[in-house]
């Protein structure tokens, strides 16, 4: 499918046009192919021939096979405050792109990086091979969860020399004076639609008085450290992508972040959320594989974390979905069933 007819594709789901306006700044899919046309000419010497891939979220998201057989994926980031979730600037995306380059040279599952960050208008584009080795599996296989769990552990290992890389950014885990930071996209509104969600709240605000309480050693990790950005050949991790969610955080707030949200994905027909015993084995097979014990104290916010991070994510369902229409299944769902104050309490 031409470029063009795909993103007329793409905005027959109304919550792409509000989000590819807000990154972009139009929904003309005729302007938008025009300019990345132009930007591929200029970059790579070729225009467009095919689009593999469109997805908005965070930032538009191309997979682009070119004229001369070139395979790449651009993803367009709308430049963002140092004080977000999501900030964004080119000093940062300059940052992951040089530790993400390091890593695929080394051989670590990640696409390697084409070019620096560039400008793309206002807003800046970066460039990487697109590459789809093995392919989906469900993390609810313990043999996938493990896999996951390890190549969290090596991953931290392998960024440690690069954590004074100049430009990284922080991730800000639970660092803001209110319950929750600014929504990471256009489509959450969390004042307009607090009404019904006074549950969540609750179980966020005991999460993050724990996580504030704790600290954990600085690493350089991915904060989005779920099913949706991985592949799988038979059952070791072949690729791991969204590579500006590479960030400096507390190690204890990585783990919990990942340990809530691994088995999630929209790509296949699994359950999103993982069972608090799941969690529980994820947090204890990072713990094996990065062979040194975690304290009483750091499970606890581990857990603290995890469970505000799923109470988060619980906001944005409620956002997008008041009257529960959705339910079955979210992590509204699996925040309600659940055992104990934390999710780790099991």
């Amino acid at each position: 499918m031409n470029l063009q007819e795909a993103l007329r594709f793409s905005f027959e789901d109304k919550e792409n046009i509000i989000l590819c306006n807000s990154i972009l700044g139009s929904i003309d899919a005729h302007h938008i192919a025009a300019e990345l046309d132009n930007f591929c000419i200029h970059l790579l010497g070729s225009a467009i021939f095919s689009a593999l891939y469109i997805g908005f979220s965070v930032g538009a998201s191309f997979g682009l096979e070119l004229e001369n057989g070139m395979r790449i994926f651009i993803k367009i980031h709308r430049p963002t405050p140092p004080g977000t979730i999501t900030a964004i600037s080119h000093a940062s995306l300059t940052a992951v792109s040089s530790v993400q380059k390091s890593l695929a040279e080394i051989g670590f599952p990640c696409p390697r990086v084409v070019g620096e960050p560039m400008e793309f208008g206002a807003a800046l584009a970066t460039v990487d091979v697109f590459s789809v080795p093995g392919e989906l599996k469900d993390a609810h296989n313990p043999a996938i969860r493990g896999s996951i769990a390890r190549t969290l552990a090596q991953l931290i290992q392998l960024t440690e020399p690069y954590k004074s890389v100049n430009g990284l950014t922080y991730g800000r885990f639970c660092a803001d004076d209110t319950l929750y930071p600014i929504p990471h996209n256009e489509l959450f509104n969390f004042e307009r639609t607090s009404q019904g969600a006074e549950w969540i709240d609750a179980i966020a605000e005991r999460a993050k008085t724990l996580v504030t309480r704790i600290n954990g050693r600085e690493v350089l990790g991915h904060l989005d450290w779920s099913l949706k950005h991985f592949r799988f050949q038979r059952d070791e991790v072949v690729m791991v992508y969204d590579w500006d969610s590479l960030k400096l955080e507390d190690e204890l707030n990585v783990l919990g972040i990942a340990a809530a949200t691994f088995t999630t994905t929209w790509d296949i027909p699994v359950r999103i959320t993982p069972s608090q015993e799941e969690s529980l084995a994820f947090v204890n097979e990072y713990e094996q594989a990065r062979g040194t014990k975690i304290s009483s104290d750091e499970r606890a916010k581990i857990s603290a974390a995890a469970t505000y991070c799923m109470a988060y994510v619980a906001r944005c369902e409620h956002a997008l979905d008041s009257h529960g229409n959705n339910y079955d299944g979210s992590f509204r769902q699996a925040l309600a069933a659940m055992r104990g104050d934390l999710y780790l309490d099991v």
